[in-house]
């Protein structure tokens, strides 16, 4: 009599003694995926179209997307399959037709309702919910009364979105199950540590900020006639800085020396890094140069990545 119990757990049934033998059945391994951490950077965010769109190209699987900010409405419409619909937005869009999507008020708590790109994504994206994509997918926000991370995955798909990238001061936070929620890039600008924790093997980053600034320097000054010593130009430059553009560039510097001491802690496997200092933050009719540059990053590792593919 064949003893189940004892060959229970080791994989393997032998046939009884006399009865025909049945061919072998091999499965193939199922390949492992690389994880995305898609990093925050408002219209630079348009070059992580072109990183996803050579790792399709190249045939590089994607198992899991964290994004913040940009990276998260990204990443969310390239799961969802929209990012056909999100690459033809982004390239129509032209320095008028953003005026169209920029609700101004006075009265909320940013300059920005946000409601009319909201309405946009509604167009293509209304009901979809994390439940509904096909691998998983994670938008990390900011709680702004604690300053907490908070990892959104379940739920609405628009409304993480949403809260993934309220900048403060320029959208209006999302308010989530009670907690108020801004930009995710305050606590978590490229999050790789998301993606450790849901214990990918591989981890690739995509670092939008990595030539905004050089590295981290303290210089000795003095404040002695500090007005007559810039040069005319510059002065003139200097005094033309709008509210708007000093709330931005003063969260870009955060963003950039949060990021820098994250990936030192917790570094991917591999980074791409697109030279992107050249463009402004708000800069978002740019979307053709923006996903060339991001394409060409991705394209220049794609052997390194598809070597790392095969151990998985």
């Amino acid at each position: 009599m064949l003893d189940w119990a004892g060959l229970r757990g080791r994989g393997e049934v032998k046939a009884a003694e006399g009865a025909p033998s049945a061919p072998a059945v091999i499965k193939p391994k199922a390949r492992r995926g690389i994880a995305l951490a898609l990093g925050g950077g408002a219209a630079r965010g348009w070059a992580h179209i072109g990183v996803l769109r050579a790792l399709d190209e190249a045939g590089i699987r994607v198992d899991m997307i964290a994004g913040t900010s940009i990276g998260a409405l990204v990443g969310g419409c390239y799961l969802a399959g929209k990012l056909d619909a999100l690459e033809e937005f982004a390239r129509n869009l032209t320095r008028r037709r953003m005026l169209n999507f920029m609700d101004f008020t006075l009265r909320g708590s940013g300059l920005l309702g946000g409601m009319r790109l909201n309405a946009r994504m509604e167009d293509h994206m209304k009901g979809l919910r994390f439940e509904d994509l096909p691998k998983p997918l994670v938008c990390v926000a900011a709680e702004i009364r604690t300053g907490h991370e908070v990892w959104l995955s379940s739920g609405s798909l628009i409304t993480a979105m949403r809260a993934s990238y309220a900048l403060p001061g320029v959208f209006e936070p999302v308010m989530c199950n009670n907690r108020m929620l801004v930009d995710g890039a305050l606590v978590n600008p490229v999050p790789v540590s998301v993606c450790r924790a849901y214990e990918q093997p591989v981890v690739v980053a995509v670092n939008l900020h990595y030539d905004l600034f050089s590295r981290a320097a303290i210089i000795r000054h003095s404040s002695a006639e500090a007005e007559t010593q810039l040069p005319a130009e510059m002065r003139l430059r200097e005094s033309k800085l709008g509210v708007l553009t000093v709330m931005v560039e003063a969260f870009n510097i955060i963003q950039d020396r949060i990021t820098r001491a994250r990936l030192a802690g917790d570094p991917p496997d591999i980074s791409l890094q697109p030279k992107l200092g050249h463009i402004g933050l708000s800069e978002f009719h740019r979307a053709d140069e923006l996903i060339r540059i991001g394409y060409e990053t991705a394209k220049a590792q794609v052997a390194d990545l598809a070597k790392l593919q095969e151990l998985l």
